[in-house]
């Protein structure tokens, strides 16, 4: 199955969510190479790429292979989100802008970004509008919107309806309220009310743990695509498993493998002692569920370079072989929440 954003065909239905912290290049480039139809980058503070600050331009780092590149901004000044769009799109080649509106995170929200637009929709239609004037029609613009701001407030139909109207090419929605956050119920109902309400492809997002939960989200909302987000920490093979429409459990090989090709993809993005550190967290999400696993994530921190990485999974691995590892009830702690 395919859909197209703006000029630009997408082949797959399953996407990665901007993760922050997470979602940079090799991350993606992991995702992707386990049938990932579509990674979006984690979200870029649109003051901080105006002002060129630090290395925010490593956020916006094409992986190897990254057919579409897609950029999410967050903000507050229609302005300064026109112009960093300009910025991302001519200093890093991104083929999309997506627009943060789904952010429940304090420090966000203190800046009136993220989830806080949905409660100024003038506000909201404004920075979209001037986001598309600035990106040109070479480069579509999409949203990333919640539910709403609680249960008093699920506007996102008529948000959804606004921004298609200012010019927005898509629209990601998680379904639950900002008040949520990642807890309860995920609303599919609002993502079947926003794709009826709107021409532009609509992608379900909220509560997708596996190919079967993907298969009844698009046919119970009618939705596009969907968009993995903490489904995704420690699982990239989910989107393996919605490519083709069946359960992949990777073998514990398979598994080591693949935290051996993560790691060598962070060493040559960020070197050394930056991939060691980025590690800690995948390892905690790559090695749920494996025997024995609760005794190395009670020393992730003590790995400072890609060598203690490397020596404390080739250690685990012949654990896990020779049938030594042994299993507790505290293997499954340290994973993603639903």
């Amino acid at each position: 199955m395919s859909f197209a954003i703006g000029p630009i065909q997408i082949d797959g239905t399953a996407i990665l969510a901007p993760l922050a912290s997470v979602s940079d290049a090799p991350f993606r480039q992991i995702c992707l190479e386990q049938g990932c139809a579509l990674a979006v980058t984690e979200m870029v503070a649109s003051e901080a790429l105006v002002r060129n600050v630090g290395k925010i331009m490593d956020r916006m780092v094409r992986a190897d292979g990254e057919r579409v590149l897609v950029v999410q901004l967050f903000g507050a000044d229609p302005g300064a989100m026109a112009r960093a769009a300009a910025i991302a799109i001519e200093r890093s080649g991104a083929d999309v802008i997506d627009i943060n509106m789904g952010c429940p995170v304090r420090k966000i929200l203190g800046v009136g970004a993220g989830v806080a637009l949905m409660r100024e929709p003038d506000k909201a239609v404004a920075i979209v509008r001037e986001v598309v004037r600035a990106s040109g029609p070479a480069v579509p613009v999409t949203v990333k919107m919640r539910a709403g701001w609680d249960d008093a407030s699920v506007n996102a139909e008529q948000m959804a309806r606004r921004v298609q109207d200012a010019g927005a090419a898509a629209i990601a929605l998680h379904a639950r309220t900002k008040e949520q956050v990642h807890s309860g119920a995920s609303r599919w109902e609002v993502i079947a009310a926003v794709k009826a309400a709107v021409r532009i492809p609509v992608i379900g997002n909220g509560g997708i743990r596996s190919a079967a939960d993907a298969e009844a989200m698009m046919q119970r909302t009618g939705c596009d695509a969907v968009m993995i987000g903490r489904g995704a920490l420690g699982n990239p093979w989910l989107f393996r498993s919605i490519a083709l429409g069946r359960e992949v459990q990777p073998t514990w090989q398979e598994r080591f493998e693949l935290i051996r090709r993560h790691l060598a993809l962070h060493v040559a993005f960020a070197g050394d002692a930056a991939a060691a550190r980025e590690m800690r967290k995948h390892l905690g999400w790559y090695l749920r569920g494996l025997p024995g696993s609760a005794m190395v994530r009670a020393s992730l921190q003590r790995m400072n370079s890609a060598d203690d990485v490397r020596a404390t999974i080739e250690a685990f691995e012949q654990a896990v072989a020779s049938g030594r590892a042994r299993s507790s009830d505290r293997d499954f702690g340290g994973g993603p929440s639903a």
